[in-house]
């Protein structure tokens, strides 16, 4: 659990592993975030090895690089509602699919 996004309330980070469920990747992970009552949110929930960047989108989220096998993996940003593609890179490089 971490402050993501730096409103002072923890998210948390989820993780489950299996190539049954998830494929090739074999990595699912879902962020939640404690709302102020109390109550936690589902932020995002996707395949593949979240990597939080230093770059950051509306509110102060983090970018998630989203790995799995291969190369240019996605990176997805917050818009104010939800994650959303924004760009591909490999090893911290812009790259094309």
């Amino acid at each position: 659990m971490k402050d993501l996004n730096g409103d002072g309330r923890p998210e948390a980070v989820i993780t489950e592993g299996s190539t049954f469920c998830f494929g090739i990747t074999g990595v699912v992970f879902n962020i939640v975030s404690k709302q102020a009552n109390g109550s936690w949110r589902l932020v995002a929930s996707r395949t593949g090895i979240a990597t939080f960047l230093a770059t950051k989108g509306a509110g102060g989220w983090p970018d998630v690089e989203i790995g799995g096998p291969g190369m240019c993996f996605p990176v997805e940003r917050w818009n104010g509602r939800e994650y959303v593609i924004h760009r591909r890179q490999y090893e911290g490089r812009p790259c094309r699919r």
